[in-house]
């Protein structure tokens, strides 16, 4: 039987659930892991002990081994799980902060937005994302249902909008066998696949996330073989990669409306570029830790003093007021509470300070602190500038050209 966890704080942590493992990903303390059902496990993966190798990778973003004890010998590929073990994914990194460095950000699932379903926009936004996936996905790629049943469904949330986007492409690191360097817009094909309602339900949810192999530690064989359906003959799997999905959570009977280990197929000849599989691994990740982490704080802004974080759009308040402020106001707000703070480590405004003078300090604004200057964010406020002066000189003329047709007439 396993010894019980000890926190690197002096903490102790029951020892895993009957049927489950922990998986210590922090980098030199037991802070961080994930508790995972070990039917999960064997259901999603040929080998588990590669499959917990692969989950570290999504989430810390560095190759790495499992071990059993952290400075013991590695634990093989085809060793069985021990339930109520305790494993250690261990990668090499100089110190914590360079552990966190290529790191999923949780909040990248959120489902935070403020833009309501039934704007028009936003509608037609959905209607050109999903048109755009048509030159790929001839029908729900999981499950063959029909495109009137099927969503275009984004593998990172389209409200977390282009720059944060772009933070998420740019903060991995590089793959030989994918190029990223034009990936920099949420609408981009390769962020995205056609999905019939119910797969886009629990993929919106992370119930279900999708693994494409081979990657850096999976083989297309280290997936369990792919559910049967029938095919239409104008599509087909693609040649030698899988784009596979599986569920991390959810009831036996839901499950049964997606079968797990389902392919996706993608339209014969086609030449649009499938999904990115760097997109899909990272979001596999901050799934995982959605449903198996714990100490989740430990990937927080607070740990991470140096990582760029746009701001995210969230629902309206349910507490206090907060008064609308422009980009200078909240530049000021900022600095007075992030003033005599920030010392050398980069740590933010303390918890105990969020609220001053009355005045409700918002965490998002918190993290716009760390990237208010960032090159993008003052490029994009320069555009609204110009933006809201030509439409008040085009409004002007409009104006002084129907006074002249009145007199005119």
């Amino acid at each position: 039987m396993p010894s019980p966890l000890i926190h690197a704080h002096g903490d102790s942590c029951c020892q895993p659930a009957a049927g489950h493992i922990h998986l210590i990903l922090s980098h030199s303390t037991d802070d961080f892991y994930l508790e995972i059902p070990i039917a999960v496990v064997q259901s999603n993966s040929v080998h588990p002990i590669k499959y917990l190798r692969f989950l570290g990778w999504c989430i810390i973003g560095i190759l790495g081994t499992v071990k059993s004890d952290r400075a013991g010998a590695d634990v093989t590929d085809n060793a069985p799980l021990q339930d109520q073990g305790t494993y250690f994914y261990v990668y090499d990194a100089p110190d914590d902060d360079a552990a966190l460095r290529y790191a999923v950000d949780p909040d990248v699932i959120k489902a935070r937005s403020n833009t309501s379903a039934s704007d028009s926009s936003t509608r037609a936004r959905a209607k050109a994302f999903k048109d755009s996936l048509l030159k790929r996905d001839a029908s729900c790629v999981f499950t063959n249902k029909p495109v009137l049943f099927c969503e275009g469904t984004h593998i990172i949330p389209f409200h977390k909008g282009d720059e944060w986007f772009d933070l998420i492409v740019k903060n991995r690191p590089a793959s030989l066998d994918e190029d990223v360097s034009d990936l920099t817009t949420v609408e981009d094909r390769r962020n995205g696949m056609l999905l019939g309602l119910e797969a886009h339900v629990v993929a919106e949810s992370r119930q279900v996330v999708v693994v494409h192999t081979p990657n850096l530690v999976l083989n297309v064989d280290d997936v369990p073989p792919r559910h049967p359906r029938t095919l239409s003959e104008h599509i087909d799997y693609p040649d030698g990669q899988r784009y596979t999905l599986q569920w991390l959570h959810g009831a036996a009977e839901e499950r049964a409306v997606i079968p797990n280990n389902s392919d996706a197929t993608f339209k014969k000849h086609s030449r649009t570029p499938t999904p990115s599989p760097m997109l899909l691994h990272y979001n596999y990740g901050a799934a995982a830790v959605k449903w198996w982490g714990h100490g989740k704080s430990h990937l927080g802004i607070s740990n991470r003093p140096t990582m760029a974080r746009p701001s995210v759009p969230v629902p309206a308040a349910a507490g206090p007021v907060r008064t609308k402020r422009t980009p200078a106001q909240l530049d000021a707000s900022i600095q007075k509470h992030a003033t005599g703070n920030i010392g050398g480590s980069g740590s933010g405004p303390r918890d105990s300070e969020v609220e001053r003078d009355g005045e409700v300090m918002d965490p998002d604004e918190v993290i716009m602190f760390f990237w208010a200057r960032n090159p993008a964010a003052l490029e994009r406020r320069d555009r609204e500038v110009e933006d809201q002066k030509r439409e008040e000189e085009e409004r002007a003329t409009r104006m002084e050209q129907w006074r002249g047709s009145v007199i005119a007439v």
